[in-house]
């Protein structure tokens, strides 16, 4: 019977409302391919998630890059 009353045992929980807000363009650029990708989003109208996905994996794969580059110079 408890589960049919109007009282559950999470009513007291409150969901938060999310404001959506789109993200921006960062103020910085590591380099002139991110500028490009941001001007890109702008031109051709790309989600802006795409670009953002896209930003980080490329920094990902340079830091890793870099990691990799500095262990193989440490052994040399």
């Amino acid at each position: 019977m408890l589960c049919g009353s109007k009282k559950s045992m999470f009513s007291w929980f409150k969901k938060k409302k999310e404001e959506k807000t789109e993200p921006q363009a960062p103020e910085e650029y590591l380099d002139d391919m991110e500028k490009c990708l941001w001007e890109i989003k702008e031109e051709y109208d790309v989600p802006t998630e795409e670009i953002i996905d896209v930003v980080q994996s490329k920094r990902k794969n340079l830091d890793y890059m870099h990691k990799i580059l500095a262990q193989k110079f440490k052994t040399i």
